[in-house]
């Protein structure tokens, strides 16, 4: 019998990158809640990760740790988000700068 009776390693495991180009869509987000199920889904992060950039830079950070494959995350239609939405993400275009200085096999592509 398991000493983790009702835990659930699903929870707290890092998912698979379903694409690569990892394309990120701004312009489906219209609040703070989808623009971090977005992110947490592109990104495989663990479904328990938070709702707020600390949880996504602890999480984010590790998920090309070790990676051999290389990885581009494209930036589509940022400047479509209310403009409330893209003050709230300031934090979020730092975070994908210290990544891609951590890890040389990531590049963020802003495309639109």
């Amino acid at each position: 019998m398991s000493d983790n009776k009702g835990h659930n390693d699903d929870l707290y495991a890092y998912r698979d990158i379903p694409e690569n180009p990892i394309i990120l869509d701004f312009s489906k987000c219209n609040s703070i809640t989808t623009l971090h199920t977005m992110l947490n889904d592109k990104f495989g992060l663990p479904l328990f990760c938070g709702k707020n950039w600390d949880a996504f830079w602890d999480l984010a950070r590790d998920c090309f740790y070790g990676e051999e494959e290389n990885y581009i995350v494209e930036i589509h239609n940022y400047y479509t988000m209310e403009k409330k939405l893209q003050n709230y993400c300031k934090p979020m275009l730092e975070i994908f700068e210290d990544i891609q200085k951590e890890n040389s096999n990531v590049f963020f592509a802003y495309i639109s």
